[in-house]
């Protein structure tokens, strides 16, 4: 897979970088966002040397974090390189090839004011990141995903641990206010996120409905 060359701005003080998996032809997305306590690194893929400078550019890392067990990558790299605690939910040690530092439950709150939320159903230590900063942002790993080809979509089924409680747990999304949201595969929503998020599960509720 070759190292990502461009480190792109999102939204203010939210940054991604990505590489193509050669076999299975998807983005691979990781991501930084500027807190007032530090930079988090999410999902991190090791990047080109010149993004690594970028990346360090935007100040001092205060951590890393994994959305879910299968989202280590090059965590341990990073780890390496900047000095890092590796942060995950309680649930993913166990099928997490890396050692976690720092195992973090629901609702915790991390330095720079992120929020954990727990949403398995992609896989039992699934969980996200949010924060109200830039009108509010959500970082979610798998249990979305935004294909260029067909939108919004659940990770497929084949993957899946528990559909029904994947929808379950990104209907909890819904009780927060968001204006961006990041998928480990496909592209940021930058603007309506929480909006394109509303419609595509009351899509799901009326298909479920129809069967």
């Amino acid at each position: 897979m070759k190292p990502a060359t461009q480190l792109t701005e999102i939204v203010r003080n939210l940054y991604g970088w990505s590489s193509l998996h050669p076999q299975w032809k998807i983005e691979l997305n990781s991501y930084a966002l500027r807190t007032a306590a530090g930079v988090w690194l999410v999902d991190p893929l090791q990047p080109a040397e010149p993004v690594v400078q970028q990346l360090a550019e935007l100040g001092e890392p205060v951590g890393i974090f994994l959305t879910n067990p299968n989202h280590d990558r090059d965590a341990a790299w990073f780890r390496r390189r900047f000095k890092l605690q590796i942060y995950a939910h309680e649930k993913a040690q166990s099928d997490c090839d890396t050692k976690i530092d720092v195992l973090v439950l629901d609702g915790e709150l991390l330095p720079g004011g992120l929020k954990v939320l727990h949403l398995p159903g992609a896989s039992t230590g699934e969980a996200a990141l949010y924060t109200k900063m830039a009108k509010g942002i959500v970082l979610l790993g798998d249990v979305l995903i935004h294909p260029s080809e067909t939108g919004l979509a659940l990770l497929p089924d084949t993957y899946l641990e528990d559909r029904s409680q994947a929808i379950k747990s990104l209907r909890r999304l819904l009780d927060l206010n968001f204006q961006v949201a990041t998928f480990a595969h496909g592209a940021p929503l930058a603007t309506d996120a929480r909006a394109a998020i509303t419609k595509f599960l009351n899509l799901l509720g009326k298909k479920k409905r129809k069967s």
